[in-house]
């Protein structure tokens, strides 16, 4: 309830302040407060420090090139972070990135970045408030798994924002939303993990889509959209079907919360299904031939 209450209060006063402040608000917040749990708190000074300049960078350079490489070097980062300390506090970082981007390239303004800095300010101090800083780091990757988690996170995002590209509408950029929390829960190998995924992802989208229909208020669908992210958080490291659908469930009521775009996003759902199920098969396959030659 702490962390419902404060997220929906960081949002609502980030929307008085200045149009396009509440998406701000979300990207800061969900960057500061889980990069918190994932990570130790230097390592998430340092991260979050990274962040906040790729958001200063794409304000005051909205270019699609300038984005992607924002991206890359976060993701970059991401995979060197958690080889040397099994801090994941970059994979929230980016997606606080990925949120901000959803504000219209010709709308972003300086007060957005300190509205992000505020945010993600009070979500860190509410994750030490709550004891919960540090509590979701996991021992430092093999080798093996951080050239997987970057090769997935490049081109999974290439993917991805390619396709919100081409479908040509801002809001589009939450498929990479949708694909980044994939990477939040353990990755194994598939197609196990990834059926349970796209069922999750499914499941997430229609529950998302009862909300709509249910004639609440957006305050209250933002409520809801908090508390799924929430118990996605405590399902990490589970089964990856719970973890996938209160994370979706999460990401479309406080990004696009809307039944217009009911149909488009059941479609986007099984793009990333397909996505993510073709990608792990990939990477998995790439190293069993590695590992068969090099045992030969």
């Amino acid at each position: 309830m702490a962390i419902c209450t404060t997220a929906v209060l960081v949002v609502l006063l980030g929307g008085q302040v200045v149009a396009f402040g509440g998406i701000a608000a979300v990207a800061g917040f969900s960057a500061g407060f889980l990069g918190s749990v994932f990570s130790s708190l230097v390592s998430n000074a340092r991260t979050f420090f990274m962040v906040l300049v790729s958001i200063l960078v794409c304000t005051l350079f909205p270019l699609q090139w300038i984005a992607f490489l924002c991206g890359f070097v976060l993701i970059s980062w991401a995979a060197f972070d958690g080889y040397k300390n099994g801090g994941f506090a970059t994979v929230p970082a980016l997606n606080g990135l990925l949120l901000y981007l959803l504000i219209p390239p010709d709308e972003r303004i300086a007060v957005h970045v300190l509205v992000f800095l505020a945010a993600a300010t009070v979500g860190s101090l509410l994750s030490v408030r709550l004891n919960l800083a540090g509590s979701a780091i996991r021992p430092p990757m093999s080798f093996k798994e951080a050239i997987s988690v970057w090769l997935f996170l490049i081109v999974g995002m290439s993917l991805t924002s390619f396709l919100a590209h081409v479908i040509g509408n801002q809001k589009s950029y939450w498929l990479s939303l949708l694909f980044v929390f994939r990477v939040l829960a353990p990755l194994q190998k598939v197609p196990d993990a990834a059926l349970r995924f796209g069922v999750g992802v499914a499941l997430g989208s229609l529950a998302a889509l009862c909300f709509e229909f249910s004639g609440l208020s957006h305050q209250v669908l933002l409520i809801f959209g908090f508390a799924s992210a929430v118990i996605g958080v405590h399902r990490i490291g589970g089964n990856t079907l719970w973890t996938a659908m209160f994370f979706t469930i999460a990401t479309l009521l406080v990004t696009a919360p809307t039944i217009e775009f009911a149909v488009f996003r059941i479609e986007a759902a099984a793009m990333i299904v397909f996505v993510v199920g073709g990608l792990s098969f990939v990477i998995s396959w790439c190293w069993e031939q590695i590992e068969t030659r090099s045992g030969n």
